[in-house]
């Protein structure tokens, strides 16, 4: 979990590109550089379920922010296709997966503590999405993803199961008797 002192903050030794795509603020909050922090440190509102694009996306983003990000991890659940790693700015990003990250994604940027951002499903209306991304950049207190989304009208129920996956297509198939 998150340390209530934490902070993000640039790191000046990492190599940032002069130039970077302007980042897509009205989808990302971030909470405020000197403020506590709760469970998570804002909200992000991806436009697809295509997580290649949408990760890479991301990272560009941040990086101006926190500096270069070294790992992703997102709920398998959320995505249709996870990637094992994502290219930004020149740089090899690894992606993982973690069934404990529901509706948020984690990346590790050399820092102690992973930044978590709640993710707001695509299909989010703009003012229940736009409610839950102020929401996560403003608590303070223990609220976890799916209070959040739950209280803006927002369904928090997986569109994609890796346990069905498997089970019916994956792994779990070969074992099947009959």
């Amino acid at each position: 979990m998150a340390h209530h002192n934490a902070q993000l903050t640039y790191a000046p030794d990492a190599a940032v590109p002069a130039e970077l795509p302007p980042p897509t603020m009205s989808r990302l909050r971030l909470v405020p550089g000197d403020a506590g922090r709760g469970v998570m440190d804002g909200g992000w509102w991806p436009r697809s379920r295509d997580a290649a694009s949408e990760l890479t996306e991301l990272v560009t983003a941040l990086i101006e922010r926190l500096g270069m990000v070294t790992r992703v991890t997102v709920n398998f659940d959320d995505w249709g296709h996870v990637p094992l790693r994502i290219t930004v700015l020149g740089q090899e990003i690894w992606v993982g997966w973690s069934p404990h990250l529901d509706h948020m994604v984690a990346m590790t940027c050399g820092r102690a503590d992973p930044v978590l951002l709640l993710v707001v499903p695509p299909e989010a209306s703009r003012s229940s999405a736009e409610a839950a991304l102020a929401r996560a950049a403003v608590e303070a207190g223990g609220a976890m993803p799916e209070e959040i989304l739950a209280s803006c009208d927002i369904s928090t129920a997986p569109v994609f199961c890796s346990e069905f996956y498997f089970r019916n297509f994956g792994l779990l198939n070969l074992y099947r008797v009959g």
